[in-house]
């Protein structure tokens, strides 16, 4: 079955001038209003393996929160595909984002975080296939080789060159598609969580299995030091954690550009490249270019969060 979704309303669009640099947005979020973002670049080519296989339904993984589980709901109610979830932590229930899953027809299911942990594991990912067959096992957050390969057109959409592309980052997934292509400037990686220099590991693990399955070639030993610039301070006090001040910056980005940012990646990755800018860490003169992966659906969740504490909230939805 075609799913009609066209990544070429994905424009490049200038954003502003900073101290001498010129910031441009990929907007990412606009592919499509429910599968937005990277999501879909990472969902395509896993849609592809799917329909090559004798596969019935799709199970993936994820938080409560999860951009990748409400794209993959919605993607499953396009494409009549019956899709299901282990979701980290028993305390998933009030979530918008799984209340929509729901609403796309996902079953999905609450487990302990120490269960949650088996996500990869051979012998519990073999259990879940013989106790349901013909299941399409999708990793958590979409990741993998095909993830990789639907990532990396994203530099062939390019109309300009770019001094830089930065990107935010969970699994290092977008990050390795956008490096694996051989025309890629620098690549700016911001990550969203604590602890984020694992990047590097998981960012060479799937430049890895992209090559391994699709250019049956290894990957140059020097990549990643040519391409690869991790930024791991900005993360904002852990994954799915915001601070006051980035919510400010946040809404003033909003008043001053009408521009609408995520509070999970793309929000902590401007905000981390513009202090950067500010330290010196880019000359003057460069252009470059922000990866906008949506996730905006995750507004009215960390709003319902920040309310509760009485903290200032978002002041927009998706």
């Amino acid at each position: 079955m075609e799913i009609d979704i066209n990544t070429e309303n994905s424009q490049e669009a200038f954003l502003f001038a900073y101290r001498g640099c010129d910031l441009w947005l990929k907007r990412d979020d606009l592919i499509h209003p429910e599968i937005s973002g990277n999501k879909w670049r990472k969902l395509k080519y896993h849609l592809q393996d799917f329909y090559r296989g004798n596969y019935q339904q799709i199970l993936s993984f994820g938080g409560a929160y999860s951009n990748h589980l409400t794209a993959l709901a919605a993607l499953g109610k396009m494409a009549k595909i019956p899709t299901m979830a282990l979701v980290r932590g028993e305390e998933a229930g009030d979530s918008p984002s799984l209340k929509y899953c729901t609403q796309q027809g996902m079953h999905w299911e609450a487990i302990s975080r120490k269960d949650y942990r088996l996500k990869e594991d051979p012998e519990f990912l073999e259990s879940l296939s013989m106790w349901t067959p013909g299941l399409y096992l999708l990793p958590e957050g979409g990741k993998g080789a095909p993830a990789v390969k639907g990532c990396k057109e994203i530099i062939d959409e390019l109309k300009q060159e770019y001094t830089a592309v930065a990107v935010a980052a969970g699994t290092g997934t977008t990050a390795a598609g956008l490096i694996s292509h051989p025309q890629a400037p620098e690549i700016w990686v911001y990550a969203a969580l604590k602890g984020g220099d694992f990047l590097k590991t998981a960012i060479g693990q799937a430049l890895h299995e992209y090559h391994q399955r699709y250019l049956k070639t290894p990957v140059s030993r020097d990549l990643l030091k040519r391409k690869l610039r991790l930024r791991t301070e900005y993360h904002g006090g852990g994954f799915g954690k915001v601070s006051p001040e980035l919510i400010r910056f946040m809404n003033d980005i909003y008043a001053k550009y009408s521009l609408k940012l995520d509070p999970i990646y793309t929000a902590k990755l401007l905000f981390g490249l513009l202090k950067d800018i500010d330290a010196g860490k880019f000359e003057p003169g460069s252009r470059i270019l922000i990866l906008h992966s949506g996730g905006l659906q995750g507004i009215v969740g960390m709003n319902q969060k920040l309310a509760a504490k009485g903290h200032e909230l978002i002041g927009y939805e998706a």
